[in-house]
């Protein structure tokens, strides 16, 4: 608004200085922005771009995350795909315990996690990760003679995979029609006995 040649601005209490969205707008897509699948996909629900929803992300993170003091006693670290500059995979920790996480590294290099786990974790002594040959060498590398866990997940998973390998083999020798009928019903051997009906015993 210009009065007298010069400009100012009126006190607006739906829009705050320099935004173009209501104060509402932003505390609508705050907490929907943490939850969603993607940026994209809420950029779409809320009418903005994906860089506008990224800067309420970031201004969010901004206040929420906390610089790191001493990782706890108990962490647990595992990849996800994140697709940052620093490549397609990072590496989280959370307390093992609590289940929280706590940090968030930019990637998955061997030499990350040990300058992490080094200026960190002086007060670490359980470690709970999958198999990874890196990550265990990084962790060993960085901390002293910790207690590595191989988590519940992981372990299982490897279970699942030597059971269905013994099923393949055995019902490689079987007719075709047997072969397939159970092949389909393959879900049965992962079950809890107890929980199993008369036809699936």
């Amino acid at each position: 608004m210009r009065l007298f040649g010069k400009s100012f601005y009126e006190k607006n209490t739906i829009v705050e200085r320099y935004k173009r969205f209501s104060k509402e707008w932003n505390q609508a897509v705050h907490l929907p922005c943490i939850k969603a699948k993607t940026f994209k996909e809420m950029g779409q629900q809320f009418g903005a771009s994906t860089s506008t929803i990224i800067r309420r992300f970031d201004e969010i993170a901004k206040r929420e995350l906390k610089d790191i003091e001493q990782l706890p006693r108990v962490i647990a670290i595992d990849e996800y795909k994140g697709d940052t500059k620093e490549g397609k995979y990072q590496l989280i920790i959370a307390n093992g315990e609590t289940k929280e996480p706590i940090d968030i590294l930019p990637n998955r290099r061997k030499r990350t996690i040990v300058n992490d786990l080094r200026k960190y974790g002086a007060n670490v002594e359980i470690v709970i990760m999958d198999m990874s040959p890196s990550f265990k060498a990084a962790v060993e590398k960085a901390l002293n003679k910790p207690i590595i866990i191989t988590d519940r997940f992981h372990f299982c998973r490897y279970i699942y995979w030597a059971l269905d390998a013994v099923r393949r083999r055995v019902q490689s020798k079987w007719e075709d029609y047997d072969r397939k009928k159970c092949k389909k019903m393959r879900h049965i051997f992962y079950k809890n006995s107890d929980k199993l009906n008369h036809h699936q015993r």
